[in-house]
């Protein structure tokens, strides 16, 4: 339809405006007024957002209003005619006039979306859309979903939420059908006082189409509950997770775990979940977390321990068999037991130097459980600014477990966690590895050859 069709149908539309302007000039400010005030509330905080964002001084200031000044007043008038077509499309009983005045309404339409795109380039506007990224700050709702098989693990985020995930607490919704799960966004959703919300959708190489149409089914829930613009369908890849199980090591009746950070305890309580030894009475928060973490699940719990240590290992495996049975979740969940023959501790202590070049030069291990170390010269490395320095000596502390030690002297990555160091005995020698400890509890390679050291004088 052309423009002269468009202001044919609008000046029919329209006949009755000159007696209603009439009536009201009466009462219309003078020009002068009006000039030298703006008493339209939209239009005044459109011009300061304009002249704010834009910085501009002198000449460009009335530029600027103008065009603010322009683009308002064309886009109130094409919301006045596109309502007006609405009405009058709804009551036209012709369907050859039913159909001109749809497609006037989608002509205009279109001119206000571009008279849009101008006021928002004048005004310097990033507008909100739909599914955007969500500040942490302002969430109010926060869901993790991990596709398995043909079932979904959904935790539920506790506030205060934080962007530092140790410091995030998860209770568990269960593990659901996709149909229940489903049913479950909707009810957040249609909770105000869940909005605005994060979704972290959580896949691996397995589950990506799954989650991807997860995805898009969640997102048809958000248009069904008009909550898009406050909602953030994140799809993450899982990563950083572990070796599949989580280790206790029980040697002469104390139990030792291990974390990469200090970690918020799930029952929000005092103190943090920290690398090593844990109270039996505690044991419960750190089997938990485990399991409520992002990601974590499928997790085995595996207990390590040592003859004299027997009691205390079936006092974990009845506790985490229990844990995981309260939160019915034995599908994904499972726990072992191993009886080792422990590798004395005495096989660590004293002074050890490296016979190849290497990121620690010498160690001093005590049998208070702290030790000295001696870097090297860190060949290869690209460390935090707050790691080790090359050629330094830092004290440290180390942990045991049953055939081996982790040392920890707060080396820091360049990713902001620590480095720590598994020990192993070697043929009269130690042999030292730079390792990450991952959220599961188990460690892995940071990078770097094994470093090899005899025993010092």
């Amino acid at each position: 339809m052309n423009s002269e069709r468009i202001r044919g149908l609008l000046c029919v539309l329209c006949l009755g405006l000159p007696a209603v302007a009439a009536a009201a000039q009466s009462e219309t400010p003078s020009v002068m007024t009006r000039v030298q005030r703006e008493e339209d509330p939209e239009l005044g905080d459109l011009i300061r957002l304009a002249l704010e964002n834009r910085k501009v001084k002198g000449e460009q200031t009335l530029e600027i209003l103008r065009k603010v000044t322009q683009s308002y007043a064309q886009i109130k008038l094409l919301d006045q005619q596109i309502a007006e077509i609405a009405r009058k499309a709804e009551s036209a009983k012709l369907p050859e006039i039913r159909g001109e005045l749809l497609l006037a309404k989608v002509e205009l339409e279109s001119k206000r979306t571009t008279e849009l795109a101008n006021l928002r380039e004048t005004t310097g506007v990033l507008p909100k859309l739909p599914l955007a990224e969500q500040p942490i700050a302002a969430l109010r709702g926060w869901l993790s979903l991990q596709p398995i098989g043909d079932r979904v693990y959904v935790l539920n985020g506790l506030q205060p939420f934080s962007d530092f995930w140790p410091a995030r607490r998860w209770t568990l919704v269960g593990f659901l059908s996709e149909k229940e799960t489903l049913e479950y966004v909707r009810k957040r959703l249609q909770d105000k006082e869940s909005l605005p919300m994060l979704f972290q959708i959580q896949y691996d190489s397995e589950t990506e189409g799954r989650a991807r149409d997860l995805r898009n089914k969640m997102i048809s829930v958000a248009m069904e509950t008009h909550s898009q613009m406050d909602t953030e369908m994140r799809l993450e890849r899982i990563s950083f997770t572990g070796s599949g199980k989580s280790t206790f090591f029980v040697r002469q009746g104390k139990i030792t775990a291990f974390y990469t950070h200090a970690i918020l305890r799930p029952d929000g309580g005092p103190g943090f979940l920290v690398t090593g030894t844990v109270a039996p009475n505690d044991l419960e928060q750190h089997i938990l977390w485990r399991l409520l973490m992002p990601r974590n699940i499928p997790l085995t719990f595996r207990v390590e321990y040592d003859q004299a240590s027997a009691s205390l290992a079936g006092q974990i495996v009845d506790t985490a068999k229990a844990v995981i049975k309260r939160l019915g979740i034995d599908d994904l969940a499972g726990v072992e037991d191993v009886l080792v023959e422990p590798i004395p501790e005495a096989a660590f202590l004293g002074r050890w130097t490296g016979v190849v070049r290497g990121d620690i030069q010498a160690v001093e291990i005590r049998p208070d459980g702290t030790c000295r170390v001696t870097m090297g010269d860190r060949f290869g490395r690209n460390p935090a600014p707050e790691a080790a320095k090359a050629f330094a000596t830092v004290e440290g502390v180390w942990f045991q477990a049953t055939n081996e030690i982790i040392i920890d002297i707060k080396d820091k990555n360049e990713w902001g966690s620590d480095d720590v160091y598994r020990v192993r005995p070697g043929k009269e020698s130690l042999i030292v590895e730079r390792v990450t400890i991952y959220p599961q509890g188990s460690w892995h390679s940071a990078g770097g050859p094994p470093m090899v050291l005899k025993k010092g004088e």
